[in-house]
């Protein structure tokens, strides 16, 4: 059950981290791009309490979060939620760089 509960935790992280990583605030003429630091560490901090809960927690975590990517990848013929820029390229390349340390270091 708690599987399928961090399967689930993923997805909505995964998803919630899609519509929110593209929120941006101007600074003089500096665009920063503050829901894309957001988002990253929310990941950090879900992903660690998952891989807390047992060893494998964040695995199921990464599954979910992967799984809710590829959906949204197979479904749209082009993104409407992650473009094919910096910023999201930087969420799908951190986000899973973040889940994949998580996964590495719990397996140890």
């Amino acid at each position: 059950m708690i599987r399928v509960g961090l399967l689930l935790i993923g997805a909505w992280t995964g998803l919630v981290g899609m519509i929110v990583h593209r929120q941006t605030v101007v600074v003089g003429d500096v665009v920063w791009p503050w829901g894309l630091g957001l988002v990253l560490i929310v990941t950090a901090v879900v992903v660690r309490a998952a891989s807390g809960l047992f060893r494998v927690g964040a695995a199921w975590f990464a599954l979910g979060w992967a799984l809710i990517l590829m959906v949204e990848r197979i479904i749209g013929r082009s993104s409407y939620l992650v473009a094919t820029d910096w910023i999201g390229w930087t969420f799908m390349l951190g986000g899973l760089g973040v889940i994949g340390l998580e996964v590495l270091r719990g397996s140890r």
